[in-house]
């Protein structure tokens, strides 16, 4: 998996938050127009949730066990906390990642995405079509694992007759397993009467 990029001002071990610089440097830039010299104030206190080792913020929190804590009171101290390798934002509870620029080819030159789609996209080595969705098994819309990734379609017959149906489900077929649509579609084509309908099938 792709490493997440280290700040770019010397002996900064930080991750990359924007423009190369890590959160405190890129907020020195914003502020006065440069990275300074001196070293990024740091008090020594770490989070007190048990194991987490993260950087203190508020209440006795890390960020991201602060940001729980303000949610819903708790800190939800057994929750494993996600580890990003790269950059994204979470958007409507989906992590959206950037898209590197020879793999825009599979979201329609999208630069954002889903990291689910993402993912289902590079699964089947193609791009996802506009009437497919990508569900999660477990309800975890940030857990983007393959083998937690579902395809689902969004379209269906417009009308209930069999002909419909059977239209559609061939469809389908050819979609989706090409050799079984294949022999369904010759069966069917075999099986058409005179008003142009299947008479069995």
């Amino acid at each position: 998996m792709k490493q997440r990029r280290k700040c770019s001002v010397i002996g900064c071990d930080k991750q990359v938050d924007a423009r190369d610089l890590c959160h405190g440097h890129y907020q020195r830039w914003l502020r006065h127009g440069d990275v300074g010299d001196e070293p990024l104030r740091f008090s020594g206190r770490l989070c007190s949730v048990p194991g987490c080792g993260r950087p203190h913020k508020a209440q006795g929190y890390c960020p991201a066990h602060y940001k729980r804590f303000v949610a819903t009171g708790d800190p939800e101290a057994s929750r494993p906390i996600r580890e990003v390798a790269g950059d994204g934002h979470v958007n409507h509870g989906y992590w959206v990642i950037p898209v590197p620029h020879d793999l825009r080819r599979l979201v329609g030159g999208a630069k954002m995405i889903g990291e689910h789609r993402m993912v289902m996209a590079l699964h089947l080595s193609r791009p996802l079509l506009p009437d497919e969705v990508v569900h999660h098994r477990n309800g975890n819309r940030t857990d983007n694992r393959i083998e937690n990734l579902e395809l689902w379609l969004t379209s269906h017959p417009k009308g209930q007759r069999v002909q419909d149906i059977v239209a559609f489900s061939i469809e389908m077929l050819s979609r989706y397993a090409p050799e079984i649509g294949s022999w369904a579609m010759s069966k069917t084509t075999a099986s058409l009467g005179a008003t142009g309908s299947p008479d069995q099938i």
